[in-house]
């Protein structure tokens, strides 16, 4: 569980961001725990057509994307240029840093990720200047003419939750984001399968994703940038997501094939009990079928 003690400047100071960047990094954060949706198929398309080699590195090799990929929007709706211009002049220092974490911190043993390594060797300002190349490489050919239509969704799911806070607080809102967040005891918590505490004190910072099939939690260990959660954008119509919850909608979606109780909670960040609950109630609907092997339970998409 991700405990997220909020001081009163820290809620008097949240708000809502709309970044495209954000959106792309999302493609590479869940990439590998959503590949069989039709985005990620797009998006993995995309990188090998253009030959973006950095981006190709960060999607083979599972974790968080370094935080200078993703500039914080510094009002409501970022500018994706003035974004890149970020990501390309991050400070060396930053680069060198995140870059190793990145590497340190992937999910699962795998090779070391040389195509990034190397590319990092020739000079962190070549490195920033390549990596924001191939970002704006990516959303001209990508996101740019899905952002209009994106844009309409992200910012119907603020106009939503904006009404959410008039009616009923903000903590209805932090709530809501997924099944996976609650509001309580004057902190948000968030069902992660570790253990983690967080006191911030310079802000909060909201940002809707119409990609992200979970809650994402941002924290900067140097205190410099606020916690930032990308959650999974909603509308109102009654789309699959908007009936079941974007939580059983993406474990839904990844039941294409069979998978354990186990398997889901490694794949979408959850813990077993959570993944457990959802496929319950999506057995009991008939949405889901399920065989057993010996002690293995395995579910499927009906």
């Amino acid at each position: 569980m991700i405990r997220i003690e909020l001081s009163a400047p820290a809620l008097a100071s949240a708000r809502f961001g709309l970044s495209p960047l954000m959106e792309i990094g999302t493609v590479l954060n869940q990439w590998q725990a959503r590949r069989g949706a039709r985005w990620a198929r797009s998006a993995l398309d995309t990188v090998v057509r253009l030959d973006l080699r950095l981006l190709a590195g960060f999607l083979e090799h599972r974790g968080y994307v370094p935080d200078f990929l993703n500039p914080l929007p510094a009002g409501y709706d970022a500018d994706v240029q003035a974004e890149l211009h970020a990501v390309a002049t991050a400070a060396p220092e930053q680069v060198a840093a995140e870059v190793a974490g990145w590497a340190r911190g992937r999910l699962r043993p795998a090779p070391r990720p040389r195509r990034v390594l190397d590319a990092l060797e020739r000079g962190e300002d070549r490195f920033a200047q390549q990596v924001a190349d191939e970002l704006d490489r990516f959303h001209a050919d990508f996101l740019s003419p899905r952002w209009p239509a994106v844009h309409r969704r992200l910012e119907a799911d603020v106009d939503r939750r904006a009404r959410v806070a008039a009616r009923e607080g903000l903590g209805a809102v932090l709530g809501g984001l997924d099944a996976a967040t609650t509001w309580r005891d004057g902190a948000l918590q968030v069902d992660r399968p570790f253990d983690r505490e967080v006191r911030e004190n310079t802000g909060l910072l909201l940002l809707p994703s119409t990609l992200a099939g979970h809650v994402g939690v941002g924290v900067d260990p140097l205190g410099v940038r606020p916690v930032h959660l990308v959650y999974p954008a909603t509308t109102a119509d009654h789309d699959l997501a908007g009936v079941l919850g974007s939580t059983r909608d993406a474990l839904l979606r990844d039941l294409t094939a069979p998978r354990t109780t186990t398997e889901l909670a490694r794949r979408h960040h959850l813990a077993p009990s959570t993944v457990s609950y959802h496929l319950s109630r999506l057995h009991r609907a008939g949405m889901v079928t399920r065989t057993r092997s010996g002690t293995v339970v395995r579910y499927r998409r009906a």
